[in-house]
């Protein structure tokens, strides 16, 4: 299965997307990173260090380049002042998501050729489940992220909202 769809079906599983954008807000992680995770785990596809560490640094150039900038000027356009006109910014607003997404598409599509071109195809018998929660792992080290990434007292832990999302996307995902 193809990661945009993979993705796309994912995310719209009910609870999913608020998990993810959590870990997006609270902590700093990657939407499209954890997506790419578990559709790794999904694939059966496991990954050495360096290859993640690499298909990661080109990821970040294109998410720090072209989505976070259309993020940052999609969320200025959601709350115009009182000065300014709402209809008109509601417009641009709108344009700027399409963009948005297609970038994240764009983030997608490198993550599902790189990995397929480094892909190693697992020789283990490990299920979704970890192969995916280890990717994210390695995922998650390389983030420059300012907080412990799985604290146990925090439900909300970047680790802990992942192994929920994980288990929403294996029940009802694809």
């Amino acid at each position: 299965m193809r990661l945009w769809d993979y993705a796309v079906q994912v995310y719209g599983i009910d609870g999913v997307k608020d998990r993810l954008l959590t870990l997006q807000d609270n902590h700093g992680g990657d939407v499209n990173i954890a997506l790419w995770c578990l559709w790794c785990g999904h694939e059966d596809i496991t990954l050495s260090t360096a290859d993640i560490t690499k298909i990661l640094q080109h990821s970040r150039q294109i998410t720090e380049g072209a989505v976070e900038p259309l993020r940052h000027a999609r969320r200025y356009l959601s709350a115009p002042s009182a000065d300014h006109d709402p209809q008109a910014f509601a417009e641009v607003r709108r344009d700027v998501l399409a963009l948005e997404l297609e970038a994240e598409k764009l983030v997608l599509n490198h993550l599902e050729r790189a990995t397929l071109d480094r892909r190693q195809k697992n020789q283990n018998s490990r299920d979704q489940k970890e192969i995916a929660s280890n990717l994210f792992t390695i995922a998650l080290k390389s983030m420059d992220m300012n907080e412990p990434i799985d604290d146990e007292g925090d439900p909300e832990s970047p680790l802990r909202l992942f192994a929920s999302i994980l288990m929403l996307a294996k029940d009802h995902g694809p």
